[in-house]
């Protein structure tokens, strides 16, 4: 049976990448392996969750940050690695140089990238497999033409690639068991929570969020601040940016933890009907009680009123609200279950068995 081995290319938010080097002062002058696994560490975003588990299948697996300058200076120069041009053309560069280096079966790409279109077409020839992964909305300016394969967990997006030569696959977000052996014990501190952004997909979670905070205890966490409104509620509320870790431990303390979906555009279709964010997994990994909003596909990933605590109308969000914080036991016992299922279903050692079909079905 195929084994076959994965470069794994992602992009970070550069407000997250910012503050960690300007937090560690001395990040940027470690080696790459010591730096990779110190951002690892953080567990911001997937971290190393796909090359950990497709390893403990027998695959050889690497994962680099595109976008993570001072790591992939790092490798650059430990490999002789001579760069010219601005920054986008080096990244370009460093990770052509480790597509040669590590000759994977697989070159999977987390989209949104600085590589682009031209750059993927370009490295085909050195693979046997380009996989994209992506789940936000699809730029007008790119065409994932260079791509064998789009993957996303947003049934949208897998659809209207499968309709472009069958490139299209459905896999689900995860949650990464490891963040549990680094998480300390949790303790109730907050009533209710929000953690996530503010960006052009979200367009209507911050007058959600200020309506609930009118009348509900709601603390917020996450980036896009400075689009808040000056005289918002929320301004009060906001207790500035959380990630990896840190944002685990918030929603681990959490007695209620709100989500609200992202408005995914598909070539100029924007559909409500699915859920599908990372926080549906993050929060139930931890245990805590979420509230969401109701969606078709919702039973697929956690029961409703059971996992799970559902909402149709921002107005039905505070009643639910209001019924947690009055009943210990319901937020308990959701947070229970919601961690149960997870762990059972939704980790990503399950995932990557999946992802591995996937491939082996198409190398």
């Amino acid at each position: 049976m195929t084994t076959p081995s994965f470069l794994f290319v992602h992009t970070y938010y550069p407000e997250f990448l910012d503050a960690l080097y300007a937090d560690h002062g001395q990040l940027a002058v470690l080696p790459f392996e010591a730096q990779r696994r110190r951002i690892f560490e953080t567990r911001f975003g997937v971290s190393d969750a796909y090359s950990d588990g497709l390893r403990r299948l027998g695959c050889d697996a690497q994962e680099v940050i595109a976008n993570a300058d001072a790591l992939q200076a790092s490798w650059a120069c430990a490999h002789g690695v001579t760069l010219s041009g601005n920054i986008h053309d080096q990244r370009r560069q460093i990770v052509a140089a480790q597509i040669d280096h590590y000759r994977p079966d697989v070159l999977y790409v987390f989209e949104w990238n600085p590589l682009g279109d031209a750059f993927v077409t370009e490295m085909k020839s050195k693979v046997r497999l380009t996989i994209g992964q992506i789940a936000s909305p699809l730029p007008d300016n790119r065409t994932f033409a260079g791509y064998d394969l789009v993957i996303s967990s947003y049934p949208p997006i897998v659809d209207y690639f499968a309709k472009q030569d069958g490139r299209g696959a459905l896999l689900r977000l995860a949650f990464d068991a490891r963040v549990l052996d680094q998480l300390p014990q949790p303790q109730p501190e907050y009533a209710v929570t929000f953690v996530g952004g503010f960006a052009p997909s979200h367009p209507d979670r911050i007058a959600w969020l200020a309506s609930l905070a009118r009348t509900c205890p709601v603390e917020v966490f996450g980036y896009g601040a400075e689009n808040i409104p000056t005289g918002s509620p929320l301004r009060a509320r906001h207790r500035g940016e959380v990630w990896g870790l840190p944002m685990y431990e918030v929603l681990a303390r959490s007695r209620v933890t709100l989500n609200r979906h992202a408005h995914i555009n598909v070539r100029g279709a924007t559909l409500h009907r699915f859920a599908n964010n990372m926080r549906l997994y993050e929060a139930s990994g931890v245990g805590a009680c979420l509230l969401t909003e109701r969606r078709d596909n919702l039973g697929d990933i956690l029961e409703p009123d059971r996992e799970c605590v559902t909402y149709t109308s921002d107005a039905e969000c505070a009643d639910r609200i209001r019924n947690i914080l009055e009943n210990d036991q319901l937020y308990q016992e959701v947070g229970r279950a919601a961690q149960e299922k997870t762990l059972s279903k939704h980790t990503y050692a399950l995932r990557m068995a999946e992802l591995l079909e996937i491939v082996r079905a198409r190398i």
